[in-house]
């Protein structure tokens, strides 16, 4: 039986505590932000009901002390002023830059049925969102009462509500595309919780990159209060990391999407997406025979995503757009998601080698790969580790992979009995025309001063590759080298390359000591700044080394078992 696990938020930027009433938790996790900015996670366990705030800022000075050097000097490279000297020691107060610029117009859509509950507080979030230019919509899926509209119109005044009476996430998805006033639709779920700089960092990527069209972002969990939300974690959840990522489909022809991007999750899920409005002027909507409602059950998001890049589009996954999911609290709910999982990928993948016949042995490939890494390898490792993971939970996974190679035809029959005559293109476009990707030639030269504020590369229309040298007052860095995807690249890009090449360079520069010197420097800054010292006295009970400790194991007859537990 798996104990619970206290969530909390630990903010670099305001004073780190102790945390009490922890009786009840075996660990605590904590999502470390710096101003807000996601940097990672610890986990600490739980003594006494408690956790000292020394632990706590030790835990995160071991684990994440380069993420907070990198992302303080990533600040420090975005400040509007001039940064003539970037010293680690002036930088913790400099908070991110806000969005400049005109900021698109957002429609925020949260598709929902008989969930009245998990409704309200997501609705409550929403209402809280720090961004001036948004309407919120929520599409009531084919209810079998009027519970959600009575909500919305007695508790909700300003979030606009529509029924769709077809059944399956992908028909409420598409229906809030047509009804949206926004030239951004940002997608979630009535499960999350979204983080009151959600859609900000979610239109920031928009706007400085007009070429993006998709986004995703963080997902992190409210809660891990019982044992299936702590199990559904631990099989992956539904976090893809703290660094900003970006995909596209590179110009060799050789180059099979399927190979390249069909596993799709990787890019995110739809609790947490965003799409250009035009979007779907070029690549049509949401397929209805994918996803919940329909025997598919899944893969409307991912198959979106695989869309995106398959027609030659860019898709950017930005940790900053965080929300928050309440997993499922029971197991047998959790077992039916594990295995709708299995059917949604599939399912997922049989439209796309439908849609895209010259994708159709590199799915298969796929396929026969997917089978014998995840669900085979992790099955045989059940046997060999039994108390590593639950088996029933790859069974159910792998039961429905098998399930859904049929799924996608009969959710097609069933749906083409639901679309009107005027709707067949536009909701279901099962060959689809590949975008034209441009070759490019030659490598742009370009150079950029880190002591005067970052700007954005603009005049690379037609390189293939930028070169870009590095100086800091007048001292060249280094170089790095930037894929021409856009023909241009922001001031944000720039930053994070910059300080993940050159972090030790930059804190080295008219100091005359050597890297091992500067990075020992910034380290020994950070500590002075957030390290706890744990105080005399304190009511967490301490031992001295010199006291002994003894490991009790008791056992019987399980040799494999107890050599796993010694090592």
């Amino acid at each position: 039986m798996l104990c619970p696990i206290k969530v909390i938020d630990v903010e670099l930027s305001a004073p780190i505590e102790s945390i009490t009433g922890l009786d009840k938790y075996l660990g605590l996790q904590g999502l470390v932000r710096l101003h807000g900015t996601p940097i990672g996670y610890i986990n600490v366990p739980v003594t006494g009901g408690q956790v000292d705030a020394s632990i706590i800022s030790k835990e995160i000075l071991e684990k994440h002390h380069t993420a907070i050097i990198n992302r303080l000097l990533q600040n420090g490279l975005l400040s509007s002023e001039s940064p003539k000297d970037l010293r680690i020691e002036d930088l913790f107060n400099v908070k991110p830059p806000e969005p400049t610029g005109i900021m698109p117009f957002v429609t925020v859509a949260v598709c929902t049925r008989n969930r009245t509950t998990d409704l309200a507080l997501c609705l409550d979030a929403l209402c809280g969102l720090d961004y001036p230019h948004l309407e919120i919509l929520v599409v009531d899926n084919a209810p079998s009462t009027n519970d959600t509209a009575l909500l919305v119109k007695n508790h909700y005044p300003s979030v606009r509500y529509i029924c769709e009476p077809r059944p399956g996430l992908s028909w409420a998805r598409n229906r809030a595309v047509l009804e949206a006033e926004g030239e951004i639709i940002a997608f979630t779920d009535d499960d999350v919780i979204v983080d009151a700089g959600w859609v900000k960092a979610l239109a920031s990527v928009f706007a400085e990159s007009p070429e993006v069209m998709a986004v995703t972002g963080l997902v992190v969990p409210y809660e891990l209060e019982t044992q299936a939300q702590v199990l559904f974690e631990m099989y992956g959840g539904f976090g893809k990391g703290f660094q900003r990522k970006s995909w596209s489909l590179p110009g060799e022809k050789d180059k099979r999407a399927a190979t390249l991007f069909g596993c799709a999750g990787q890019f995110g899920t739809g609790a947490n997406m965003a799409l250009h409005r035009r979007l779907f002027d070029q690549i049509g909507l949401f397929d209805p025979a994918l996803d919940v409602g329909t025997v598919t059950n899944g893969g409307g998001d991912i198959e979106m995503f695989f869309r995106v890049l398959k027609e030659g589009y860019e898709l950017v996954y930005e940790p900053r757009a965080l929300v928050r999911h309440r997993h499922r609290r029971e197991i047998s709910k959790l077992y039916t998601q594990i295995t709708n999982n299995g059917v949604g990928l599939y399912a997922f993948w049989v439209r796309s080698a439908k849609g895209y016949p010259e994708e159709r042995w590199a799915f298969i490939r796929l396929g026969l790969w997917w089978l014998r890494w995840w669900h085979l390898r992790r099955l045989f490792n059940s046997y060999l580790i039994p108390t590593q993971f639950p088996r029933d939970l790859i069974t159910a996974e792998l039961k429905g992979f098998f399930s859904g190679m049929n799924r996608y035809q009969k959710a097609c029959r069933i749906a083409n009995q639901m679309m009107l005559p005027d709707e067949k293109l536009k909701f279901t476009n099962p060959v689809l025309k590949q975008a034209e990707i441009e070759l490019k030639e030659n490598v742009a030269i370009r150079t950029v001063e880190i002591n005067q504020p970052l700007k954005p590369i603009v005049d690379i229309k037609g390189y293939l590759e930028v070169q870009v040298f590095v100086h800091f007052n007048s001292c060249l860095i280094g170089s790095i080298n930037f894929l021409n995807k856009n023909d241009h690249i922001s001031q944000y890009e720039l930053a994070d390359a910059i300080t993940r090449h050159f972090s030790v360079s930059i804190l080295k520069v008219g100091r005359n000591i050597n890297n091992e010197s500067a990075w020992n420097h910034a380290l020994h800054a950070i500590k002075n700044h957030y390290l706890i010292k744990k105080q005399p006295g304190s009511s967490i009970p301490g031992l001295s080394p010199e006291v002994k400790v003894s490991i009790v194991v008791a056992t019987y007859d399980r040799p494999e078992d107890l050599s796993q537990c010694l090592r």
